[in-house]
């Protein structure tokens, strides 16, 4: 029996939506005074104008060896806070010491959801010396391309 009820509820739900759209889409073909094919198509070139409008023009490499420095400089500084000692916050020494506190005060759970961060925060470490080797790829990529613009400059200024 509930089964039937929340079937026919869902049913009229569904019903009730769609007559409502429908009620809209005809209300706004019918305030257009222009006809509904040409309405169909200027929708058409509107979204795709939308999508146009937003979609990327390249790769961003122009953006990303602008923000190279700056990258460099948050993967140095978390992996120094992930290094440090058990004073500095975000450090693995001080996860470990929390989660020991944790285990000696018998907040089993708590110890448990700590060690599921610090595994997370362990992880981090080489991820994120990873990218520093690639970032220092694309910095001398980066370095190369600006030295290539310049000579083309100076090739089309002499």
């Amino acid at each position: 029996m509930i089964k039937v009820k929340t079937t026919t509820v869902a049913l009229t739900t569904v019903a009730a939506l769609l007559a409502t759209g429908g009620a809209a889409a005809a209300v706004a073909t019918s305030d257009s005074d222009a006809d509904p094919a040409a309405a169909g198509t200027s929708g058409t070139q509107a979204q795709a104008a939308k999508t146009a409008k937003h979609a990327p023009k390249g790769d961003g490499a122009k953006h990303l060896c602008k923000r190279a420095p700056k990258i460099d400089k948050r993967i140095d500084r978390v992996l120094r806070r992930l290094d440090g000692d058990v004073k500095k916050r975000g450090s693995l020494e001080r996860l470990e010491k929390r989660i020991s506190n944790a285990k000696k005060a018998g907040h089993d759970d708590v110890a448990k959801f700590l060690g599921e961060r610090l595994k997370d925060r362990r992880a981090l470490g080489p991820r994120l010396e990873d990218r520093q080797k690639d970032l220092a790829d694309l910095r001398k990529w980066c370095a190369e391309q600006t030295a290539e613009q310049k000579d083309e400059k100076e090739a089309d200024k002499g």
